[in-house]
């Protein structure tokens, strides 16, 4: 794959999600950097600094977590590997890519995998998005059989990222 999951998802979809959606302010309500938004029939669940949420048939998964300084940078970088090694994600270190892409006009930075999970071969992004002197970490992972029928939605959420007003 020579180009990341998430920038192909990003630059492919222009659409809004359709008026059956969720939006959530990260990391919390009251303390909103940015916001997210997610089809309804996505299983989203808060955690700390963020969201996580699943697709209603769980071939994707898709968190946005805001991490508020630099000191907590690579403790939240560790939980996210932790996070996926929780789920059974097993990432092929040898496959890493690094690619930059914009949402919504943000600079994003992208470390893209491939992987396998208990479905199989999985592809995995780890995207980091300055947002309001802050950064937004996104992990997204997919069943690799399942990607192209999930991109336009998928892509949908990344372009919903947008810094709280």
């Amino acid at each position: 794959m020579t180009k990341s999951i998430l920038t192909i998802i990003a630059v492919a979809a222009v659409a809004l999600l359709s008026a059956e959606a969720k939006t959530i302010k990260i990391p919390s309500a009251d303390q909103a950097v940015a916001s997210i938004t997610f089809p309804d029939d996505w299983d989203v669940e808060e955690m700390e600094g963020g969201v996580g949420a699943d697709s209603a048939d769980d071939h994707v998964y898709l968190a946005a977590v805001v991490v508020k300084d630099e000191t907590n940078m690579n403790s939240q970088i560790d939980e996210v590997f932790e996070m996926l090694k929780e789920h059974n994600v097993e990432l092929d270190n040898d496959s890493k890519k690094e690619n930059k892409f914009k949402i919504n006009g943000m600079e994003a930075t992208e470390l893209l995998f491939q992987g396998k999970d208990e479905d199989g071969p999985c592809g995995v992004s780890i995207s980091f998005v300055p947002v309001k002197n802050n950064l937004v970490i996104l992990t997204y992972w997919v069943t690799t059989a399942e990607e192209a029928k999930h991109q336009a939605t998928v892509g949908k959420i990344v372009n919903s990222l947008k810094a709280a007003k």
